[in-house]
């Protein structure tokens, strides 16, 4: 349990140093952002899915199947573990949008005395590019949504140690259990 207490600590400490980070990277890319001609600047909440290339995804998979290894490796009574991790989604991003909306009204009066009021409303919604950057500045990114995690372990045959691996696993990727699968190594 002191383990377990430790890794928890390591964990809320580097997820606390990540947003203290992200959100730095937002404040000092928020200050590149370019004026907008004529209308209003804001900031949208549209999501827009980050083309994300396999090996991009799978990085991210064998990153997350190493760290959940390396955790399991301390466990009492685990033994030698191998991790699979699948992803059912892609990474996706929010990106600060430009939304520029011109409303331009006209009155018209004919000849016999009626008169026509015609509206017309254009609106821009563009990405923001910061000066001298190829890349629209980003809002906010989303992980990618854990499908599946298999765990072989060999000390998986013992019921509690299975149930630890298993506990511990949700615990760390705050998914429901029906995920993951713990099963006991074969072979000698």
């Amino acid at each position: 349990m002191k383990l377990f207490k430790e890794i928890w600590s390591d964990r809320m400490f580097i997820g606390l140093v990540a947003l203290i980070a992200i959100g730095m990277s937002l404040i000092y890319f928020g200050k590149g952002s370019a004026a907008p001609t004529q209308g209003i600047l804001t900031t949208s909440a549209q999501t827009t899915p980050v083309p994300a290339s396999t090996t991009k995804i799978g990085a991210l998979e064998r990153e997350l199947e190493s760290k959940l290894q390396a955790n399991l490796l301390q466990m009492d009574g685990a033994g030698k573990v191998h991790v699979s991790v699948s992803f059912s989604t892609g990474l996706k991003a929010e990106y600060a949008r430009n939304e520029n909306i011109t409303k331009r009204t006209s009155k018209e009066t004919d000849k016999v005395g009626g008169t026509r009021e015609t509206t017309e409303v254009t609106q821009n919604n563009q990405v923001v590019m910061p000066s001298s950057s190829s890349q629209p500045v980003m809002v906010m990114e989303d992980r990618p949504e854990v499908a599946g995690v298999l765990i072989i372990a060999e000390g998986a045959r013992d019921a509690k140690v299975r149930e630890g691996i298993h506990t511990a696993v949700q615990t760390l990727l705050s998914i429901p259990g029906s995920k993951i699968t713990v099963v006991p190594m074969g072979g000698s």
